[in-house]
Formats: structure tokens, sequence, C-alpha cells
């Protein structure tokens, strides 16, 4: 596991990192630091008119446990590693989510939340990492078979929209050991249309299963059985 967030999006709403930053930092008490991100030193009129930036979280509230990070319209909630199990995740997201509820200042809309999870499957070269993935790629004459490539995939399932991604070639620490492997990218976006935070939160925890299920389920339909079955029975 490199990286597990849960995100919301709000769309028509005051700059959020204004409001809640220090409202987290009270309300989730002693122990909690704010973290002033490089990208605040973007002007807000630049971080508004450009795509790129507009989501781009400007302040992190860090807990220990899982740090929150906010931008302009949209709050990420990070857990730390190790991977703390979807149970615990779970239930920093909807307490996260329950403490914003509080806050009356929050105006806009929420368009869009998502659980997305990134995972490096281990192995030492581009052969035996595109063995790791349930795919078969080509394209013209060429049949990857040991190149370096990237993969991303948009599929809309139901009510969600998952974007897929793929990388061999990548690499990572694990105990302080440099690791290399297969990146598998799931990105599980569910896209509403909910005038009101705690509307949203009153319905989150259901919302929330449904949503990690499907995630988790495309995550497991990249893999082979092969590496499932090396991954253990516990993988979550």
């Amino acid at each position: 596991m490199v990286d597990a967030v849960f995100e919301v999006r709000l769309n028509g709403a005051s700059k959020l990192a204004d409001i809640l930053s220090g409202f987290l930092l009270y309300d989730l008490g002693p122990g909690t630091r704010l973290r002033r991100l490089p990208s605040a030193e973007i002007p807000y009129p630049l971080r508004k008119d450009d795509s790129n930036l507009r989501f781009t979280p400007i302040q992190r509230v860090e807990t220990g446990r899982y740090s929150i990070l906010i931008g302009d319209l949209n709050v990420v909630v990070s857990c730390e590693l190790p991977y703390p199990k979807w149970a615990n995740f779970k239930k920093d997201i909807l307490n996260v989510m329950q403490r914003i509820a509080k806050l009356n200042e929050l105006d806009g809309y929420i368009d869009r939340y998502s659980v997305k999870y990134v995972n490096l499957i281990q192995a030492a070269d581009f052969q035996e990492q595109i063995t790791k993935i349930n795919t078969s790629i080509r394209l013209g004459s060429l049949k990857v078979r040991d190149e370096l490539f990237t993969l991303q995939v948009h599929q809309v399932e139901n009510d969600i929209y998952h974007i897929l991604s793929i990388a061999t070639g990548a690499s990572g620490n694990l105990n302080g050991k440099e690791v290399a492997g297969v990146l598998v990218d799931v990105d599980s976006i569910k896209n509403v249309n909910i005038p009101n935070f705690q509307v949203f939160v009153d319905s989150l925890e259901d919302e929330l299963e449904g949503l990690k299920q499907s995630n988790k389920a495309k995550f497991f339909g990249c893999l082979t059985k092969e590496t499932i079955k090396e991954m253990g029975p516990t993988y979550e």
C-alpha cells in the first residue's frame, strides 16, 4: 500500500482552507499540527483559474494517525502508513466529515466524493511486473512483454466513475528498503449534487462502504490469480 485517500469536492464554496484549517486544529485538540503547503504561495486567482491547481491542497492538518489536506474547494483525508485497515480508516473519514458538518459557514454544494487506493506490487524487472497484472497489451505489431509502460482506463459502472492507472518501473521505500514494482492506482468517484453538508454526512457511511467495495473489486480485477494468492488471504 502506497496511499489511501478520501476526497470531497464542493462547487461554489468559499475558500475552504480559510474556514476549516483553524477550526479543525482547535476541534481535534492537543497533538494536532497545521502546516502550510507550498501551493499556498500561488495567488488565489491563479489557483482558481487553472484546472490543474483548482483542487490542489494548500493546508495540511496532521493528527498522527491521518492527515487532512484542505484546498480552496476540497478536503482530503489521507491515512498514515502502515495502512490501518478499512474499518479504522472509514471511522477516521466519518469523524472528520462529522466535525466539518458542525460548521454553519460552509456554502456551495457537494458535487463529488471519491476513494482512491495506490498499491505497489513488488517485482524486480519489467517482464515480471507485467506478469503480475491481468492484462494483454498490443499496439500495432508490438506486444508488450518487458517494456516500460503506463496505462489509464476510465470506466463508468452503475453510478461510479473509475479511473484505473497501471505503471511499470515504479519504486518506493518499504521499511527503509528501496523496492521496485508495478503501480496499481484505482480512483473511484461518485458524482452527486447535494446542497447541504450535513445531508451529505448523514448518508455517507453506507455510501462510503459501497464505494470502497467497488474500488476493491476493480483493484483485484487488475491482478492475476497468482498475484492475489501471493498477497495472502488477509489483504485488504
